[in-house]
């Protein structure tokens, strides 16, 4: 697991066209434990090793539906207890490689040099990382879940690296720390859900020879819908009726899981927005019409799409589309990851919710 401490050093590498989002955090061992515990709070508590300082240096780059995180971290304990879990909404898998040393956690769980562990946020969490170079993916559950026919499977879940699915994950991983800081925005956008497809085949080939784990006893209730929501988004019939039906719930208990993200229909157009987004600005739907591309994603009227697209991003999807391909980065600002913010890790693992 990775994580950083801000120092105010974010960076936006300019390549050709729109680069990728990405920020330098680290920590020296002269500075405060306590305020990079500030920022790894976003995920875990965290306490600090006894036997030596601390110290971090991590890059950080946002894929618009996972963030991909690169470096070394001292080590150190965190945690993810039930207490916490019932007030942090946090709805993400962590996907870790440790590259030098392992994981050990407080239920038994060890993980070797090379080994790939999955920690499902929403599940507590105890464990212990020693100082490593490691690889870790950030992923929401709305990303990933949909990918997988058993998802609740995933929590410690350990893809060991003489498997063949271990082999190519680690593999892929590598790869894409090597790649990211060359990559431009366009580019990370058209390879995000690729390599969430072949994240999750790698994790679903290891997780059918794993024995049925047990089953969280809570799931709130907004995870649940924020899900079948992902799941459905192409059904031209969602509405809050069928998601109340289909989860065996009132429409007001619907309306009030939903609350937070400002109601169910403003959640549900948010999604089918973020979805033609992505879809406009991916290469490979250059040549395909706008209200096709609308169509797919639920609005069956394109001046109704424009209207609602220039609402929420503040232009119109051809000018989304044309800034995209002229990587005119001041047209795109509100509309994909920006980084420049000092607590940008923090910012960007919340926004992944919304992703």
């Amino acid at each position: 697991m990775v994580l950083p401490i801000p120092t105010g050093a974010s960076t936006l590498e300019q390549l050709d066209g729109v680069a990728i989002p990405s920020c330098t955090l680290s920590v020296v061992p002269q500075q405060s434990f306590l305020a990079w515990r500030g920022t790894i709070e976003a995920l875990f508590d965290a306490n600090a090793s006894p036997a030596q300082p601390f110290a971090a240096n991590l890059t950080v780059y946002h894929f618009s539906r996972f963030l991909c995180c690169c470096g070394r971290v001292d080590g150190a304990r965190y945690r993810r207890d039930r207490a916490r879990l019932s007030w942090c909404d946090l709805d993400h898998y962590l996907v870790h490689l440790p590259l030098e040393r392992g994981l050990v956690a407080s239920d038994g769980l060890r993980v070797r040099p090379a080994d790939i562990v999955v920690l499902d946020l929403s599940r507590p969490a105890h464990f212990r990382l020693a100082a490593s170079q490691s690889i870790s993916l950030l992923i929401p559950r709305t990303a990933l879940a949909p990918l997988l026919a058993d998802a609740g499977q995933l929590h410690g879940l350990v893809v060991r690296k003489d498997s063949a699915a271990g082999g190519l994950l680690g593999q892929l991983l590598r790869s894409l720390s090597a790649a990211a800081p060359r990559l431009a925005l366009e580019q990370a956008l058209g390879l995000a859900a690729p390599v969430l497809g072949l994240v999750a085949a790698c994790l679903a080939q290891s997780s059918v020879r794993r024995a049925p784990a047990a089953r969280p006893q809570h799931c709130s209730l907004a995870r649940q819908v924020r899900l079948y929501i992902e799941q459905n988004l192409h059904r031209e019939d969602l509405a809050p009726r069928l998601v109340a039906k289909e989860l065996g719930v009132s429409r007001s208990q619907l309306y009030r899981a939903l609350e937070k993200f400002g109601g169910l229909c403003r959640y549900l157009r948010q999604r089918r927005l973020r979805r033609s987004l992505f879809a406009l600005c991916n290469a490979g739907n250059s040549g395909r019409r706008i209200v096709d591309l609308a169509c797919e994603h639920g609005f069956a009227d394109e001046a109704h799409f424009s209207r609602l697209f220039r609402q929420a991003f503040g232009l119109s999807p051809r000018a989304a589309r044309t800034a995209m391909q002229r990587g005119d980065l001041s047209a795109l600002a509100g509309v994909l990851p920006q980084a420049g913010a000092t607590p940008t890790f923090s910012r960007w693992v919340h926004e992944l919710t919304h992703v």
